[in-house]
């Protein structure tokens, strides 16, 4: 028997309702109705899979509200109702058609069946995503290529860090992902050194810098010759953009259970805040403080006059916890109240030269 396809069905009924004329509709009629869709269809009706299937986008109709059942739940196959009320019994009927009407799956009518008057503002917009997701063949493609196919805007479904675009707003109010629209996320490269035997190296020790000057100083002193700790890669964290950039690591093909991160920043709310995001959006890695460098940053800072935070920034004290989580216990209360306090030091306190005097020695690994 050539396969039937369900989604077609379903699409099928849906406008078979949408022109049906009374407002009452009999199980018989949409059974008779899906049996009309294709020669093969008698016959899989019969059948335990075809019934399920029937059975689906039956109950599929109803979650959407394109039909509402009647009465109490007979003996029936899949326990259907033998009678369904076409559409929504509400005041804003006709507008529930046009939304039911354009919303195309994959796409879900659930938010806008509830915010009708979101639809009349993203109209457009759906109809443009729900024609693409008529189309059968889509290339992959990267998100910003298909925004710019579909919208001429390359960044419409990408807004700037935490605020959303027109665009991802609308896919999310859909229900629909980068996926059923056939893009993906493009990886976000990150700037970094390696040994020449990182690939052959049954574990490694990667560190992150946050800021610029340290990276290059950590990579001339430490990295280039012979220091007092394992250094297999340096990466340059940029900020708070090692937060989106860190899924790049999966070009490297580390191990997230041999292999371990070290990540160093300045000792504000700013550079913690930014660890402890990394902790939970990549809870498979193995995730530290450079215990050492934030001591050192420590030591030095605290000869000279405390310094308040030049912006307002904000910490938990469940993430200043997490980060003193490891370090000796004079140096996390001495760390706890400098936080605590809105007192900052940055790492370039820790300089080249105190590096040198610090961690490097000629011995050998």
């Amino acid at each position: 028997m050539e396969q039937i396809n369900t989604n077609e069905l379903y699409i099928k009924l849906k406008n078979e309702i949408f022109g049906y004329k009374k407002k009452i509709i009999f199980l018989e009629w949409l059974l008779s109705t899906a049996e009309a869709y294709h020669d093969n269809m008698p016959a899989f009706l019969q059948s335990p899979e075809g019934q399920k299937a029937f059975s689906n986008v039956i109950n599929i109709l109803v979650s959407e509200q394109i039909i509402s059942p009647i009465g109490k739940k007979p003996n029936t196959p899949k326990g259907l109702h033998l009678k369904y009320r076409k559409g929504l019994e509400t005041k804003d009927n006709d507008l529930s058609t046009q939304i039911i009407r354009s919303i195309q799956p994959p796409a879900k009518l659930d938010y806008y069946l509830k915010n009708p008057q979101n639809f009349l503002n993203d109209r457009s917009i759906i109809e443009t995503i729900s024609d693409f997701l008529k189309q059968k063949d889509k290339d992959f493609v990267t998100v910003n290529e298909r925004a710019y196919e579909l919208f001429g805007d390359e960044k419409f479904f990408k807004g700037e860090g935490k605020e959303r675009s027109p665009g991802e707003t609308i896919l999310k109010r859909l229900g629909v992902s980068y996926l059923d629209i056939g893009c993906q996320e493009t990886l976000e490269p990150f700037f970094s050194f390696q040994k020449k035997n990182f690939n052959a190296l049954n574990s490694r020790k990667i560190y992150i810098i946050e800021n610029k000057d340290t990276f290059w100083s950590f990579k001339r002193v430490i990295m280039d010759s012979i220091p007092t700790f394992k250094t297999d890669m340096l990466i340059y964290g940029e900020g708070r953009k090692i937060i989106s950039s860190f899924k790049f690591m999966n070009e490297y093909y580390v191990e997230p259970e041999r292999d371990q991160f070290h990540y160093f920043g300045d000792l504000d709310a700013e550079g913690i805040n930014i660890y402890c995001e990394l902790l939970d959006q990549y809870p498979q890695y193995k995730i530290f403080p450079f215990y050492e460098g934030y001591q050192a940053v420590l030591e030095i800072g605290s000869g000279k006059a405390p310094v308040k935070t030049p912006k307002r920034q904000k910490i938990s004290k469940k993430n200043i916890g997490r980060f003193l989580n490891g370090f000796d216990s004079h140096v996390a209360k001495e760390l706890k109240i400098l936080l605590e306090e809105g007192y900052y030091i940055p790492q370039e306190a820790l300089s080249a030269t105190e590096m040198k005097e610090r961690f490097k020695n000629t011995k050998s690994d």
